[in-house]
């Protein structure tokens, strides 16, 4: 039985770490960061016969890449062949698997039900495996395994941040429905003796159940009930028609936020043992025969682990049993997964291995296992701490050691399809389409003094073979794969086939000849950080625009899983001072694609130092607030009162653009939500900045943005054509729009409640829009959507939108004069990479 370790992904401005087990019958998946789906996409690895997904803790650093885009309100049944989703579970629920377990520490229950409005799967059953951080029971055995198959035991060693109080998360400052009998300050609940606890559906069938009053058991299974509810594993629906939307309803409880965490140590995590089967020894033919067990049913009964009597040639009886003609077994193989944040985790991590059932992985001298090898998740003080050196050279010699520690791992391009593309664009426009910010090299050196000898950096596409065991070899396929790297580094521009350079010169010649037309707020940009719709490709992520205020700051119009990634790429080191000018994040509804990437981007704000001195304005609706309000106990986002980087949240209602005069900033109104939508306009120089509700399946805003200087731009969020969108945004100097569908597919956009190019085009028209970006296209163009009809005197600037793009708004009409170009290249890097005509049948793709 063979089977190996092998690194999907590692440490990097867009990714975590994730570790893959595979055996020919079953993988295994440990921590799944943001963009842990488009990187099995980028390296042609599949995710079929995943069993298991393992958490070392969760929240947004190790597990934000593990929920799903589409919302729980419209479930299609989906073909494996052609679907995957931004999040994991929507990915496995639509490739064709049935149920997966999922391991992690104390607050997995919470982590998965704060996903309840956007993620459901009716043919889908998840089995969530909740380990405790404080200890494990000392009452218990010490090897009694978390989870256990025919291929794998997993082991769990909790380890937590030495010194750390205990103490819940603070208040949070969040619209969301009163709670009662709660102390927000402090985050305790009060609680009053209760001599008998009625059944859970007991008391949530009563009219005024309210989640936030459960505590202990009836919380935790209340948790549970929501993860049954979102996923039941009930038997699979067959694809309905591209015209027909099913939707599924929740209990209207589901809509109140989730009971309070127990106090407990948030910032532990787990280490995990991973041991292998136990091989048995080969069967000894010649010492079978010699001892009169000839080939039948006796022999068969023996390798099966039984005694038979049999007579031997000697005509003596003897009994033969398995140790007589049956080598000895083969030690299970051992891998390590050890996630140590930082340098006050250490003590518990080295008393967890001196006593208990980790501490025989680290003594020498005669075992019952092999271990092959460690991958150390480490964070920024903890590699080259002395402690953390000592404890690695305990290990015996032939262990390999493989290190993700950001200051000591090279940050190469993980979506390197995307980056070639962007590599050969630059060609073409260099302030359009800047080379993706890389490193080769690591910030410091990895030095092997006082370290073991085996040890190496932890390197994308890395595959150590257990059984039969190998020394970490780099994937062939993978690095044949990756055209960017050695392009990049070659100093030379990527060359370009003869119709390229056609099209490029051409394309050139007519930006070049070109009158540029006088547009006010021509020097504001729009950074298209992800233009794809539902579903990652390897060329788009999932929405996310980004607009750049000169001199004021940013909006950033959406948050699609990977944003922070994008952001990463687009600005390199930079990236922390435009975190720190995002003075307003807007985000238009509650679908996944559009908010998963928020929680990790409030997390980084978080890591800001100094903190910002100006809080950030969140705009949303409930939905997103509950959402953030429970995540929010995890880990902080910014909405506790003691928070070190504020979060200001806006209802989208609250400056919706028929309010008059709200969303404006004048100081006489005390209204608080005034106040601040005011403080937010003054920050940023604008007149106003509203709301507008539009037509999608479920509550969706567009935003209105019009800037003291006259210019304003409109994003229209998920929507139907609708009027009122016309209305609130006439004589907009720039439009972003979705145009999820191509002009001949008019039916199925209004049952998926998008838009078609046309429609998109003719709102633009109808408001008198200046300039109009399309995006948010369909899985069907993962690469170039189709052409938009010829630009008549006096239409807007159409322009089709690019992930990394950076377009000022008085460079928009290039975008129409570069689209053959760009065309042409994509035309070009599939015939170089050999790939088939990426075309997803959109029929049925759950858009959200």
């Amino acid at each position: 039985m063979s089977w190996n370790a092998s690194v999907l992904s590692s440490v990097s401005s867009d990714t975590e770490p994730t570790v893959v087990i595979t055996f020919d019958s079953a993988k295994y998946i440990f921590n799944v960061g943001e963009n842990t789906t488009r990187a099995f996409l980028q390296s042609r690895r599949n995710w079929k016969k995943t069993r298991g997904v393992f958490l070392t803790s969760v929240g947004t650093q190790r597990a934000s890449g593990l929920p799903g885009v589409c919302d729980p309100d419209h479930v299609q049944a989906c073909r494996p062949s052609t679907v995957s989703s931004t999040g994991l579970l929507m990915t496995f629920a639509d490739s064709g698997l049935t149920s997966l377990n999922i391991a992690g520490p104390a607050g997995l229950l919470h982590f998965m039900a704060v996903m309840r409005k956007y993620t459901f799967r009716e043919n889908f059953s998840v089995n969530p495996i909740e380990i405790p951080i404080s200890c494990l029971p000392d009452e218990s055995p010490d090897d009694v395994p978390i989870y256990k198959d025919d291929n794998i035991s997993v082991f769990a060693l909790p380890i937590s941040a030495e010194g750390q109080s205990l103490e819940a998360s603070g208040s949070v400052t969040l619209p969301h429905p009163e709670t009662n009998g709660v102390n927000r300050r402090s985050g305790k609940r009060k609680r009053s003796p209760s001599p008998a606890v009625p059944p859970l559906q007991e008391v949530i069938s009563h009219s005024e159940f309210d989640p936030t009053t459960l505590v202990g058991d009836m919380a935790q299974e209340w948790l549970r009930h929501i993860v049954r509810t979102m996923f039941p594993g009930s038997a699979a629906k067959p694809v309905v028609s591209s015209a027909k939307v099913e939707h599924v309803s929740q209990p209207s409880n589901f809509n109140r936020p989730l009971p309070l965490l127990p106090a407990c140590n948030l910032r532990a995590t787990l280490a995990y043992a991973v041991v292998g089967p136990r091989v048995r020894g080969k069967f000894d033919v010649k010492r079978a025969e010699a001892l009169g067990l000839k080939a039948g049913p006796l022999r068969a009964r023996v390798a099966r682990g039984e005694t038979v009597t049999v007579v031997g040639k000697d005509g003596v009886e003897r009994s033969v049993g398995p140790s007589d003609i049956v080598g000895a077994s083969e030690d299970p193989g051992v891998v390590l997964i050890l996630d140590v944040p930082s340098a006050a985790h250490i003590p518990s991590l080295v008393k967890g291995f001196e006593s208990g059932a980790f501490s025989k992985y680290w003594s020498k001298g005669p075992k019952d296992h092999a271990l092959r090898v460690i991958f150390h998740l480490c964070g920024n003080d903890v590699f080259e701490h002395e402690r953390y050196k000592a404890f690695m050279k305990m290990f015996e010699d032939n262990v390999h050691h493989i290190v993700a520690s950001r200051d000591h791992v090279p940050d190469p391009v993980t979506f390197t399809s995307a980056a070639f593309n962007q590599l050969r664009l630059n060609q073409l426009d260099s302030n359009i389409f800047p080379v993706p910010k890389y490193s080769l090299e690591a910030k410091k050196i990895l030095q092997t003094t006082d370290l073991p000898s085996n040890i190496d950096y932890m390197r994308a596409h890395t595959v150590i073979n257990i059984r039969p065991p190998r020394p970490p070899l780099r994937d062939s396929e993978a690095e044949v794969n990756d055209l960017f790297h050695p392009a990049a580094l070659s100093g030379e521009p990527p060359s370009l086939s003869d119709a390229a350079k056609i099209q490029f010169s051409e394309a050139r010649a007519r930006v070049d000849e070109a009158t540029v037309p006088d547009v006010i707020g021509h020097d504001v940009t729009v950074v298209t950080l992800g233009t794809g719709s539902a579903i990652p490709s390897k060329y788009r992520n999932v929405s996310g625009t980004l607009l750049c205020i000169p001199g004021a700051g940013y909006i950033l119009l959406d948050a699609g899983e990977g944003t922070w990634g994008q952001l990463s790429r687009n600005y390199g080191a930079a990236v922390w001072d435009v975190l720190r000018g995002i003075k307003c994040i807007f985000i238009s509804h509650i679908h996944g694609d559009h908010h998963i990437g928020l929680a990790k981007i409030l997390a980084m704000r978080q890591l800001l130092d100094p903190p910002p001195e100006e809080p950030l304005y969140l705009v949303s609706n409930r939905m997103v607030f509950l959402y953030l309000r429970d995540h929010n106990a995890l880990e902080e986002l910014g909405f506790s009162e003691d928070a070190r980087a504020r979060v200001v949240p806006i209802l989208s209602d609250e400056i919706h653009w028929r309010k008059k005069g709200r969303g404006s900033w004048n100081y006489g109104d005390q209204d608080q939500k005034e106040l601040a939508a005011g403080a937010l306009c003054k920050t940023l120089g604008l007149q106003k900045i509203n709301t507008v509700d539009v037509e999608h399946r479920v509550k969706c805003h567009g935003l209105i943005v019009k800037h003291l200087d006259g210019w304003s731009v409109v994003f229209s969020g998920d929507t139907i054509p609708t009027q009122k969108l016309v209305q609130a945004g006439a004589g907009a100097t720039l439009l972003i729009h979705e145009a999820t569908m191509a002009n001949d597919q008019v039916e199925m956009a209004l049952a998926k409640m998008h838009s078609t190019f046309g429609q998109a085009i003719d709102i633009g028209r109808s408001m008198n829009a200046q300039n109009i970006l399309l995006t948010h296209f369909s899985a069907r163009y993962p690469k170039m959507p189709p052409s938009v009809s010829e630009r008549q005197a006096g239409d807007p600037v159409v322009a089709l939108a690019f992930d990394n793009a950076n377009i000022k708004i008085g460079d928009m009409w290039k975008m129409d004069a570069y689209a053959r170009a760009i065309e042409q290249s994509f035309i070009d890097i599939a015939d170089i990479e050999g790939e088939e005509p990426e075309v997803t049948d959109v029929a049925h793709v759950d858009i959200s």
